[in-house]
């Protein structure tokens, strides 16, 4: 789904997108950094909300809010919505061939989602125990991104990222919401507290995992496969 957004972000006029699912969840998004979870979430419950309270139709009507220096526009399609962020000089055709086109593309993503999770495994108590350490924190595996690009951008910007369903297994586990994990390198004692970014549209094998880039990985004398201990920053 991210390159689908990033592919309407490059229409004129888009500063950010997001997919939400038609009960109010967050399925991907590719808004600046500045827009965090929490917000995004309060947006689609309030784009849920709308779409139904105005009856918007799944088949052909869209919710578009303008303001003074820009416009919200919110297209329904079968299980989920498009929520665009525009300046007020967006080209509203171009988007619109964009647009139906995207959502061509997203529906069959939005199956092959869906039926996943529906065959995934719950975690057993055996395979949570492994995740913890003798202190009582969790151990979780590195990993790497294939698009080594993808895993440079959030390192550049000395990001780790985790998947969405990693996130809720940590927030989970120590009962608090987190923005920053602290990993900790348990052979040799190096660490980091650095900033997370979650991953919504990552393949279910990165679930369990601490996707890190380069940067991170030298400077933890980390490798892929690596055991790490995980807290909260």
């Amino acid at each position: 789904m991210q390159e689908i957004l990033q592919h309407i972000n490059r229409v004129e006029g888009i500063i950010g997108s997001a997919v939400f699912s038609d009960s109010g969840d967050v399925l991907s998004q590719a808004f600046p950094l500045l827009i965090d979870a929490a917000s995004l979430k309060t947006a689609a419950k309030l784009a849920l909300e709308c779409a139904h309270g105005l009856q918007i139709s799944q088949a052909q009507d869209q919710l578009d809010l303008r303001y003074a220096e820009g416009r919200i526009i919110v297209r329904p399609f079968p299980g989920a919505m498009l929520c665009l962020l525009c300046s007020k000089a967006v080209n509203m055709q171009v988007l619109t061939i964009t647009l139906n086109l995207a959502i061509k593309k997203l529906e069959p993503k939005l199956h092959k989602a869906s039926v996943q999770a529906e065959a995934a495994p719950a975690p057993t108590a055996a395979t949570q125990s492994e995740a913890v350490g003798t202190s009582g924190n969790l151990k979780l595996t590195i990993s790497h991104l294939i698009n080594r690009e993808a895993s440079s951008s959030f390192d550049s910007l000395g990001m780790i990222a985790v998947s969405q369903s990693t996130a809720k297994y940590i927030g989970e586990y120590y009962k608090s919401a987190f923005k920053k994990l602290n990993l900790c390198n348990v052979s040799d004692g190096s660490s980091g507290i650095f900033p997370v970014m979650v991953m919504n549209d990552l393949d279910p094998m990165f679930d369990g995992t601490i996707i890190i880039g380069p940067k991170i990985e030298k400077k933890l004398k980390l490798s892929e496969g690596d055991k790490v201990e995980v807290k909260l920053g």
